[in-house]
Order: C-alpha cells, then sequence, then structure tokens
C-alpha cells in the first residue's frame, strides 16, 4: 500500500512532467515560425543572369593572356547534343571555347584566334569527313606533349579497321567484333568520383526496372599502355575481364593523352562529369569550382484535398489527407533524418482541379508546421493531373494561401515537365513574386542547372529516386565528379493516384529511402541543401571566376569579387594536401578533396 508522502511525491512528480510536457508543446508552437518563409526575398536584390561569368560562350572574352588549362577547343557541331555538352563543360567549368568545324580549319586559324595553347581539343567523330585522308592527318598534327585530346565517340568499325595511324591514336590493337552484347558494365575506381560501380542486373525484375544504358557497341582490343575506365561485361563469367570490351579508356600517345568513348554518354548531362573526369586524368593536378548543393524533394507532396476517396480506402483505408498525416509523414521524417541532404517539399494543394474537392486547411497547417521543425523548405508545385490552364490552377492556390497563411510568400516553384512558356506565365503572377528558383524534371539536355530569367535561376531534378536507373546513377556521379551537385525526388502523387503495385505509397517510399542511403552514401560530405540554398550557391558558382598560380610546390587561387564561401574539388595524382590558408578542406576519397574557399586568396600546400 502506498504511503499518503509517497502519493503526494508521486503526483507532485507527474504534475511536473505535465507541465514539462506541455511547455515544450507549447514553446514549440510559439518558436515556429512556419507563416514566413526565410527565402523569400525580393530576387531582384540576387545576383543575376547578366552577373554570371560568360567564359564559356564564343566571342564574349579575348583569349589573350588566359593559361592554356582554361582555354578548350571543340571540332563539331555546337548544335548537336555533344556540342551542347562540350559548351556546358565550359561555361561551368570556366573555361574559354572555341568552335570549329573540321581539323582542317582549327589547324589554319588557331593562332590567329590564340586557341594554339588549347590543352583540350574534344572531337565529335560524327562531325567530320572520315573519307578524307587529311581529317586523320589534321588529328595525328594535334598530339603533342601536354595535350587531350578526346573522342566523343567513335567512327564506324570499318573507318577505324581501315586506318592504321587512326588505330593508333586511339590505342586500338583491332577489333574483335564489330558488334557485341555484354550484360553488364564495370566502372573503376578513381575516374568519376563514388568510386567503382557495376552496372548488372541481379535477376529479370530488376534488368526490366533499372537497365537503361547501352549494353550493345563494337568490341576493340586494346594495345598495352592503354587504361581503361569503363568496361563492358561479357556473357562468360569465365573470361577475363580486363579483356573486356572497353567503353571509355585513355591512350598515351607522345606525351598527349587520347581518350575515347565507345558509345552514346557524351550526348547526355552525364558528359560533363565524364570531360572532367579526363581533365583530372591528364595531369598530376586538377581544381575546379563546384556547387557543392544536394537536394531531395518530394513532389506532390503535401496534398491537401480528399481526392480518389474509394480507391484510398480500399488500398489505404484512409483519405488521403490521413494517409500523407499518419503514413507519409513518419516514413519522410524517417528518410529525411538518415540522409544528409537538405528537405525540400513541393506543396500540391489539389491534384485535380476539376473535381469538387478541395483543400483541408487543418490539414495544410499540420504540414507547414511539421516540415518548417524539420527545416525543410515548402515550394509550390504547378502540376496537376487535370488539364487545368496553370493561371486558373494559381487562382485557386492563391485562393488558399490568402484564407490561411496570407503572408507566406513561396521562394521556390515546382514545374515539372512544363514548357518554358508555361513556366514563364506562372512566374508573372503576383502570388509568385518571391520566387527565386525554378526546378524542373531532367530534359535530356546539359544544362542541369543555370537562369530562368534574369533573376530566377533553373535547376533540374536528375534522378527518380524511386527508380534510380543505371544512366541515372552514372549520370548522379558524372554531375557530382563536375559540379557536386545532385536533386533527386519522389513524387508521392504517385501514391495518390497509383497505376499499379509499384505506384503504393509504400513500394514509393521504401524505395526511395533504400536508394537515398544505398547509392548517395559516397557524396555525404557535400552539403545538403534545400533548393533555395542551392539557388544561393548556383548563383555564387555561376557568378565567380579566379585564377589559378603554381609556385614554390603551392596551388595559390586568386577569386574575382564574389560572396565567400564558395567551393572547389580537387584532384590530385599521388599527392596529398598538406594544409590549406584561406580556406578549409575535406578528404572525400583518395585523390579527391573538397575546399571551401572562406576568402579572396586561397593557398594550398601539398605534401
Amino acid at each position: 500500500m502506498v504511503s499518503r508522502r509517497n502519493y503526494l511525491a508521486i503526483t507532485a512528480v507527474m504534475l511536473v512532467v505535465f507541465f514539462l510536457f506541455q511547455f515544450t508543446n507549447v514553446a514549440l508552437e510559439s518558436w515556429n515560425d512556419y507563416k514566413n518563409n526565410s527565402y523569400a526575398v525580393d530576387r531582384e536584390s540576387l545576383p543575376p543572369e547578366s552577373g554570371a561569368y560568360t567564359a564559356g560562350t564564343e566571342g564574349k572574352a579575348d583569349l589573350e593572356g588566359i593559361p592554356g588549362g582554361r582555354i578548350a577547343v571543340f571540332i563539331g557541331s555546337e548544335e548537336d547534343p555533344v556540342g551542347r555538352v562540350v559548351n556546358t563543360w565550359a561555361v561551368y567549368g570556366k573555361k574559354k571555347i572555341k568552335t570549329y568545324g573540321t581539323v582542317e580549319e582549327y589547324q589554319k586559324n588557331k593562332k590567329r584566334d590564340g586557341t594554339d595553347d588549347a590543352r583540350m581539343v574534344v572531337i565529335d567523330p560524327d562531325a567530320l569527313d572520315w573519307e578524307r585522308k587529311e581529317t586523320v592527318e589534321g588529328i595525328n598534327g594535334l598530339v603533342r606533349p601536354g595535350v587531350s585530346i578526346v573522342f566523343t565517340g567513335l567512327p564506324d568499325v570499318s573507318v577505324i579497321e581501315g586506318n592504321r595511324r587512326l588505330m593508333d591514336i586511339l590505342g586500338i590493337r583491332g577489333v574483335r567484333e564489330k558488334e557485341t552484347f555484354v550484360t553488364g558494365l564495370h566502372l573503376y575506381q578513381g575516374f568519376l568520383l563514388g568510386g567503382e560501380m557495376v552496372y548488372r542486373a541481379a535477376d529479370e525484375e530488376e534488368y526490366s526496372r533499372r537497365q537503361d544504358m547501352e549494353f550493345t557497341f563494337p568490341w576493340f582490343t586494346l594495345k598495352e599502355g592503354t587504361k581503361a575506365y569503363m568496361r563492358g561485361i561479357g556473357e562468360n563469367d569465365e573470361e577475363k575481364e580486363e579483356d573486356g570490351p572497353a567503353v571509355i579508356w585513355r591512350n598515351r600517345l607522345g606525351g598527349a593523352s587520347v581518350f575515347a568513348v565507345n558509345g552514346g554518354y557524351m550526348e547526355d548531362a552525364a558528359g560533363i562529369g565524364i570531360l572532367s573526369a579526363m581533365c583530372a586524368q591528364s595531369g598530376d593536378h586538377l581544381i575546379y569550382p563546384v556547387v557543392n548543393a544536394q537536394n531531395m524533394i518530394f513532389t506532390g507532396y503535401p496534398g491537401l484535398a480528399r481526392e480518389n476517396s474509394k480507391e484510398m480506402m480500399e488500398r489505404y483505408g484512409h483519405t488521403l489527407p490521413e494517409m500523407l498525416r499518419n503514413n507519409a509523414w513518419p516514413a519522410i521524417v524517417a528518410v529525411s533524418n538518415r540522409s544528409p541532404m537538405g528537405l525540400s517539399s513541393m506543396l500540391s494543394p489539389q491534384y485535380d482541379y476539376e473535381d469538387s474537392n478541395y483543400p483541408d486547411q487543418a490539414e495544410f497547417l499540420y504540414h507547414m508546421k511539421r516540415l518548417n521543425e524539420q527545416n525543410g523548405e515548402v515550394g509550390l508545385s504547378g502540376v496537376s493531373v487535370s488539364p487545368t490552364p496553370v493561371k486558373k490552377k494559381l487562382l485557386e492556390d492563391a485562393r488558399l494561401m490568402e484564407d490561411t497563411i496570407p503572408e507566406y510568400r513561396f521562394a521556390s516553384f515546382y514545374g515539372g515537365g512544363l514548357g518554358d512558356d508555361e513556366i514563364s506565365k506562372a512566374l508573372e503572377s503576383g502570388f509568385l513574386d518571391k520566387v527565386r528558383t525554378v526546378v524542373t524534371d531532367y530534359d535530356g539536355g546539359s544544362q542541369v542547372i543555370g537562369y530562368q530569367s534574369e533573376h530566377v535561376t533553373r535547376q533540374q531534378i536528375v534522378s527518380d529516386g524511386t527508380r534510380h536507373t543505371f544512366m541515372e546513377d552514372f549520370r548522379v556521379r558524372s554531375l557530382e565528379t563536375a559540379l557536386a551537385y545532385t536533386s533527386t525526388a519522389a513524387d508521392i502523387s504517385r501514391a495518390a493516384f497509383p497505376e499499379g503495385e509499384e505506384d503504393t505509397f509504400e513500394k514509393v517510399i521504401s524505395d526511395f529511402g533504400w536508394n537515398i542511403q544505398h547509392y548517395w552514401e559516397p557524396f555525404k560530405d557535400f552539403a545538403g541543401t534545400t533548393v533555395s540554398d542551392c539557388d544561393e550557391r548556383i548563383r555564387r558558382f555561376l557568378a565567380l571566376d579566379y585564377r589559378e598560380i603554381e609556385e614554390n610546390g603551392a596551388i595559390r587561387l586568386e577569386l574575382e569579387w564574389t560572396p565567400t564561401p564558395v567551393w572547389f574539388i580537387l584532384r590530385s595524382d599521388g599527392r596529398d594536401v598538406d594544409r590549406v590558408e584561406g580556406g578549409r578542406v575535406k578528404k572525400l576519397e583518395d585523390g579527391a578533396w573538397l575546399l571551401e574557399a572562406d576568402e579572396l586568396m586561397v593557398t594550398i600546400r601539398m605534401k
């Protein structure tokens, strides 16, 4: 039996605990400033497109006095996909680039144009006339110490077989098969950031879901002294892997580095990272600016209307708002807490604007509070499942905001697959006058970051994190190498209108969570950002200009005036970083470091 004294003591303790619990909840509620968006600022006060450094745009700047390492030459058509990739790589890498239609044109005009000191010459074989002997003779004339020659693809097998000098330049000993099928691809460690990766499905189900890379191509045998960075894995498991068909390789020739790509990988944004990796493989070190931003985005979340109710009840036993509150939100928090990425959520007040279901204001406030507690950003989605014009959709969304949180302004807008005209019209709305960045789906091109307009940036989602195909993984590794940038998304609206078992909420969130933990683990040292945090870094990255000077065994970076910090990747062959003055450095993997420049003068001393 409990004595009166003990009973009173227990009661007092319970009251204290109850009071503290209530006080904590009241404090959290009062400190949760979810009604104001700290990212929503006057976008005209942010660095504009006209302030971006335009070194990569032909004709914008004189080449005189520019170090050869900052000059690149492209031989091909800048209107073709490969040409656009190369030009984008030059813009992001702060290089000055000049395009020529033929090798002879380059040889004839390089002294006049100041491009004879270029350290990298990128050649699109599809743009050249291989029936003319002058083509190979001209390429042979490019071979000299310190120059890297990149073949973004290969000529037809018959062209290669019929020209011994071209085979010598490429490092090809012979043609084993004009066309072969491989069961996978092996990306070796040390080329792209992120380490070794094998793209090979474990079973037919994974193959049908994830395989979207080129598995059929010519099989060339390479000469001794070449170095393969990616090879195909043959159907015969007993065959030595080093004898497998090469996909990306380097040949050393008279002090020059000749790189070759056997396939169409240079037509994708992945080509930016391939070129950056080739630059790193060409010398003893390479340093270049990066964005340093990792975004995790939930599109179509939260949905606020009781839509598709019959299927929701049959499948989940809840209405859509109940499912998103009770099932989706705890799972999203769990995924976010296990990932170093920043959390962004693109609000869909309604999925279908043609039905009679309207947003629930209480659910809206609930999710706004919870997302703010997780330091997540709430943007607005411009996508709906109904054919409602964007202008009408925004009027409906503005009405919800006016009735619920009239002072709130969005800083980010999800355009999905909307065209530029539709996005531009949306941004003209006074309701979106504080939007500073637009997020879109990957469109197959190379400009994954840039400007949508003079004062609004654009950033693309580069991976559907719920599926994460082989090519998406390769693209992610390439863009992490080139830009230290990624943006992966999960479309929660799929769970609201599932077309099959792959679209159920449980499947969507479990696949997304597993992929985030597994495939982005090598990039955990890059910064996690919301899309508006990323916007700030994109603006700094695009505006940045710098000089690199080597003296007394040290690397000195002199930055043109820019807000700091800004970030660089340093890749070195065989040497470690000793210390850094004017910044900080973090080792990413063997031979690669992330440098944060806090001052306009940074000195890196190597061991």
